[in-house]
């Protein structure tokens, strides 16, 4: 089954596939649909591509999109949270919009992703760009994405522990994000930026600010690897699970999903 739905992530699959300081050569999309006016999940999972054949966000796209003839009448309005390891390429950009587009109920869509996918590649930022105009919400994940992410998708009852250099790249991603895509965010005053530099992506390269803002973080493409994501930046084990009890208090009623 390509679309695992109703089913948690293992502790090191989260890791794996979400750290921002690695690199895999798959997706991992963890999805979630609620009514608007609901608090439980009525589809949720999680789905990896299909290497040569499907984006995990196409094979997510269609679960959702066969839920919805059938479940159209019980709501006025849905919504629906991704959280990627990876953010989508211009042709998944193209799919959501046409899904988006062609929904035949009120739709309010988020997109989070762990790391950039190809932003060298001018078609890919754009995608996202023409995701965010017309209303679909994109943003490269922080610190309380991770945690979200990994109480909804991974274990309510376990402490989140940060790998390390997580904050930093988380930064350096959502900089490089808003600078490709012509945002501004003055919660990311870090110095990265001349004070005048505020001009449109098209003002600069994209390839010369990745090289500003990831410098040292990736390596050089090997050749002779498949193109489709970059090698591991650091080989850095997942943490150990612990008990957290004060948590699981705090943060179980919050939990936007139900176990089946």
């Amino acid at each position: 089954m390509l679309v695992s739905l109703r089913k948690e992530i293992s502790e090191e699959e989260f890791h794996r596939n979400f750290s921002s300081t690695k690199a895999s050569h798959q997706t991992l999309l963890c999805f979630g649909l609620k009514e608007e006016d609901k608090t439980l999940w009525k589809l949720w999972g999680h789905a990896y591509n299909n290497p040569g054949q499907c984006h995990a966000e196409i094979l997510v796209l269609r679960e959702i999109e066969n839920y919805l003839m059938t479940n159209i009448p019980n709501a006025a309005k849905y919504n629906i949270t991704w959280f990627l390891s990876y953010s989508p390429c211009h042709s998944c950009c193209d799919k959501i919009i046409n899904f988006f587009m062609n929904s035949q109920t009120k739709i309010e869509f988020n997109i989070k992703a762990a790391k950039p996918y190809q932003f060298s590649n001018d078609q890919n930022p754009k995608g996202i760009k023409m995701l965010n105009k017309l209303g679909i919400l994109f943003k490269m994940m922080e610190y309380s994405d991770f945690e979200e992410c990994f109480y909804l998708f991974v274990d309510p009852c376990t402490k989140f522990t940060a790998w390390p250099d997580l904050e930093a790249q988380s930064i350096a991603n959502i900089t490089l994000s808003h600078h490709l895509l012509g945002q501004e965010d003055n919660r990311l005053d870090i110095h990265l930026f001349p004070p005048d530099d505020c001009t449109p992506v098209h003002a600069r390269s994209a390839s010369h600010f990745e090289d500003q803002v990831l410098v040292d973080k990736i390596p050089p493409e090997d050749p002779n690897k498949t193109p489709y994501k970059k090698d591991e930046f650091l080989d850095i084990k997942a943490p150990q699970k612990t008990c957290f009890l004060s948590r699981t208090r705090e943060h179980g009623k919050d939990v936007k999903r139900k176990l089946f």
